[in-house]
């Protein structure tokens, strides 16, 4: 079973399972809403919201007697930390304890992120277990305590954390090519190292994950290099035949901005990417992950450079350089 399979990364994932053979009727997905599930098979689908209060029935429907778990759904935005935990955190409780009680021998492979773990400017503390990291964001803080509800649920796991994930049909990636071709690029003052892999790379250790089932592993995922929060945006411009113009701004006024962004917010019922919590990942020493536990545990080597994938992303999404 998929979580989260109307997703970025679910889809993704549910996409390559298929395509590997697997049948659609040995695939659950578990979606909110049919209607957004158009792409997948009607017979793999289970109809469940984690953030439900009211839905433990169905989510116990759509785990019964299955032999794998993929947990991707979580929130990403959000104005207030209880944004973040009603999937994060008690989303992945009920869901742990469905499994308990519907398929206690299933493995759970529970895709977290780097911002569980807290900063890193060389992935030393990126392969921290839950208990001791320190995230600096309510959503890396909500990250890490379903990873803990993972881990004190007695079920064999994996757990993946991957750093930032881009790809075309990716919400947050256009974000980073509209940033990166705006006129003028407002970064942060002092660029900060950056671990950042393709999606397509992230799908390939899911599918390694649950084929190796590596009891109790905690996995960060780099891609084959690294760049900073400057360099990042130069290279997008680069890949859209373009140059970016950066405009490095003092802290101060990023979390002003910041701090205007979730008022609004608030006064519209909607959240953002942008927000005070993703200031405060913006303003850490760096998001570096150590990639060599997830080489030797599964077998994973990051195949897409970013050039090659961020001028893939540039192609799809309109923005291919001119000839």
């Amino acid at each position: 079973m998929v979580t989260g399979a109307t997703g970025f990364l679910g889809g993704g994932l549910a996409r390559r399972l298929l395509a590997l053979g697997l049948p659609a009727t040995r695939l659950r997905c578990l979606v909110r809403d049919r209607g957004r599930a158009s792409s997948l098979p009607a017979v793999s689908l289970r109809v469940g919201d984690l953030a439900a209060d009211d839905g433990a029935a169905q989510l116990r429907d759509a785990v019964r007697g299955v032999a794998t778990v993929v947990h991707l759904a979580g929130a990403l935005q959000g104005v207030r930390a209880a944004d973040f935990d009603r999937v994060n955190v008690t989303g992945t409780q009920r869901l742990v304890d469905a499994v308990r009680e519907q398929a206690p021998g299933a493995f759970v492979v529970c895709v977290s992120s780097l911002a569980a773990a807290g900063p890193s400017v060389d992935g030393a503390t990126s392969t921290l277990p839950p208990d001791q990291a320190r995230p600096v964001s309510w959503y890396g803080d909500s990250k890490r305590r379903g990873e803990l509800a993972v881990v004190a649920s007695g079920l064999p796991f994996t757990i993946v954390r991957p750093p930032v994930v881009y790809g075309s049909g990716d919400a947050a990636t256009r974000l980073l090519f509209r940033q990166a071709l705006a006129p003028l690029v407002a970064v942060p003052w002092r660029a900060a190292p950056l671990s950042i892999v393709h999606a397509d790379d992230v799908v390939e250790a899911l599918v390694l994950a649950i084929a190796r089932r590596a009891r109790g592993a905690i996995l960060p995922l780099d891609g084959p290099e690294r760049t900073d929060t400057h360099a990042l945006n130069r290279a997008i411009a680069a890949a859209c035949d373009r140059r970016s113009r950066l405009l490095r701004v003092p802290l101060p006024l990023v979390r002003g901005a910041a701090f205007a962004a979730d008022a609004f917010c608030r006064l519209r019922g909607t959240s953002s990417f942008f927000s005070r919590d993703k200031v405060r990942e913006i303003a850490a020493c760096g998001w570096v992950a150590d990639g060599e536990g997830a080489r030797r545990t599964l077998g994973f080597t990051p195949r897409i450079h970013l050039h090659e994938g961020l001028a893939a992303v540039a192609a799809a999404e309109g923005h291919a350089a001119r000839a």
